[in-house]
């Protein structure tokens, strides 16, 4: 005896059930299991949400804490081999929001905004060793307006916005209050901003560029930084203090030429 084929209304209405049971998968893939495929040495504690719409209560990166971080991703960019997130990033009080977009030769962060303590950037473990031996401990409160930050082959290759900096204090072997400041990085390739004070007792009028290596191989780590200038100071304290740039011109200026990298 033959059996009898399944009707068309039953095929459709099995062919619905798997679609819809492929299209749930994707939609509602937890983030538990996407995060899994985060290369060495990124870790994503306490995973929550899904793919498309997930947080990691703490992303670690070497073991050492970077902050709670959620996504919002796009899935049509994927389809042309793109990555498009809305990002949000926060800890101890600080906390940033922006969108990234990424291919497999560069990253791009868009509209990237919020505040942060000095503090608690400084103690992210994304820094080179070799900048946090020129970055001094110190207080003070970021407040970050970027509309575009670009990275290409471990190099910051585009950066234009304003970061301003309130209540800065060194915190070396003296306390030293050095009042509040703002970063303006210009549009166009390459990145430039001119770093000037917002009152306080100095003043500063300076340029920070990156330095042009010559084999992107063997650049450092966020690439080499050049910083010049001038400062000259308001409160006669801090006179014998800017003498560590040599002496002063007959305004009263000091010149800066510092580099790091």
């Amino acid at each position: 005896m033959s059996r009898a084929l399944p009707s068309r209304r039953a095929v459709l209405l099995a062919a619905a059930t798997l679609l819809a049971f492929l299209v749930g998968a994707v939609v509602w893939f937890p983030a538990a299991l996407a995060v899994r495929a985060l290369p060495p040495p990124y870790l994503c504690v306490e995973p929550t949400g899904s793919l498309w719409r997930g947080r990691c209560g703490d992303l670690r990166m070497g073991g050492a804490s970077i902050g709670a971080v959620s996504w919002t991703l796009r899935a049509l960019p994927l389809l042309r081999a793109r990555v498009e997130a809305g990002i949000s990033w926060a800890r101890s009080g600080s906390h940033l929001d922006g969108r990234i977009e990424a291919t497999a030769s560069a990253i791009e962060v868009r509209d990237l905004r919020g505040e942060a303590d000095l503090s608690t950037v400084r103690a992210l473990p994304l820094w080179p060793p070799s900048l946090l031996q020129a970055w001094s401990p110190g207080e003070g409160r970021l407040r970050i307006d970027l509309k575009r930050v670009g990275l290409q082959a471990r190099r910051l290759t585009r950066i234009e916005g304003r970061v301003d900096v309130d209540g800065l204090v060194s915190l070396g072997r003296e306390r030293w209050v050095l009042g509040d400041y703002r970063l303006d990085w210009r549009e166009g390739p390459g990145p430039v901003g001119r770093l000037t004070d917002r009152g306080g007792p100095l003043r500063l009028d300076a340029t920070i560029a990156a330095v042009v290596m010559g084999d992107v191989a063997d650049a450092p780590p966020g690439g080499a930084w050049r910083l010049e200038g001038k400062v000259q100071a308001r409160d006669p304290a801090w006179r014998p203090r800017l003498m560590i740039f040599g002496p002063a011109d007959t305004a009263g200026q000091h010149a800066l030429s510092i580099e790091w990298r």
